[in-house]
């Protein structure tokens, strides 16, 4: 999956006077820097899913670090993200694992400085006639998938697992419905997000559908990674450093009041999506512990172990192109750094 499914498969003012209540946070000093400006390429539309950036802005958290936050929008008529970055329209770019590799194998010198999702929400619903808890229980599936790249992970955890390739691809909408008709056996979804859906029809997690993590599937991967060149790197540390310490920041907000973001969203930032409030709310309240690292280190950590074990393994498994060293395409120090100073 990519990170386009945080929200694509799923159902497509406040903030003003929390803005006004805000003391500056760093200091008089901090609106003496420079200003510069930071694009950043998402890999959907607007949603949520940037709670923390959408935070990061209205609350004025990147004017206090003297930055200019831009973002460019993905979606179905937009370039790639890491497109986006190769051609210097964006200083950050929201990227996945295998493309990430891909971009390097055609020259770009891109590296990895954190993850917004250092836990990946994504995941497959199945129900209680035939559950889905692991690996060899896909096994002869029919498997309900939003996108024709899904295959390519269903593939990969049939190879990590070791399991003869069978199994049936079934494309599907946006929209968990499918599983329900009985159209398929499991449904490749995000758990920040389908769900919501089953829910809203009455359904409840553990008794009337079954969540499981592509994690314990064998398929360990962050669910978005930061990326950025490296020549911007060197020669814009200290402006990529400000502009993670807001992100951070917003993010820490956005787990106080789960609706704030959501209502940014929804009556500003995407405003002419249509996004669905009660919708925007649930999937921020089950999005924000992908947020934080499962060892502890914080939001947005990327531990060295993951790139080197898992993430390499899926790499591995599809024939990817691997850095001569970890160094060559990732660097965490920036972000710590960033935690570091709050």
């Amino acid at each position: 999956m990519t990170q386009n499914l945080l929200i694509s498969r799923r159902h497509f003012v406040a903030g003003a006077g929390a803005a006004l209540g805000m003391m500056p946070f760093f200091g008089s000093g901090a609106f003496a820097q420079e200003r510069t400006s930071i694009t950043t390429a998402f890999g959907w539309v607007p949603n949520v899913q940037y709670a923390g950036h959408w935070i990061a802005l209205e609350n004025g958290y990147f004017a206090e670090e003297g930055i200019d936050a831009e973002h460019l929008p993905g979606g179905p008529n937009a370039p790639q993200s890491l497109v986006t970055l190769a051609t210097g329209n964006a200083q950050v770019a929201h990227g996945q694992w295998l493309p990430l590799l891909d971009a390097r194998a055609r020259g770009n010198d891109f590296v990895m400085i954190g993850a917004n999702f250092p836990v990946n929400p994504a995941g497959v619903i199945s129900l209680p006639g035939r559950p889905i808890r692991q690996a060899s229980d896909l096994v002869g599936a029919r498997i309900l998938a939003q996108v024709e790249s899904d295959r390519q992970i269903i593939e990969t955890i049939f190879a990590l697992n070791g399991l003869e390739d069978d199994y049936t691809f079934v494309p599907s909408g946006f929209s968990p419905e499918p599983l329900i008709a009985g159209d398929g056996d499991v449904y490749m979804a995000f758990v920040t997000n389908q769900p919501i859906t089953l829910e809203q029809m009455g359904m409840v997690a553990g008794e009337d559908f079954i969540v499981t993590l592509l994690a314990d599937l064998g398929y360990v991967q962050p669910g978005v990674i930061f990326v950025t060149e490296r020549a911007t790197l060197e020669s814009r540390r200290d402006e990529l450093v400000r502009y993670l310490r807001a992100l951070l920041r917003g993010w820490q907000t956005n787990a106080e009041d789960p609706e704030y973001a959501a209502r940014l969203v929804v009556e500003k930032y995407g405003a002419d999506l249509g996004l669905d409030l009660n919708q925007q709310i649930r999937q921020n309240e089950l999005q924000i512990p992908y947020v934080e690292a499962p060892d502890g280190k914080g939001m947005f950590w990327l531990d060295e172990a993951m790139v080197t074990g898992p993430m390499y393994d899926v790499a591995r498994a599809q024939e990817r192109e691997l850095p001569a060293s970890l160094e060559d395409i990732y660097d965490m120090s920036l972000l710590a750094e960033a935690q570091a100073s709050l």
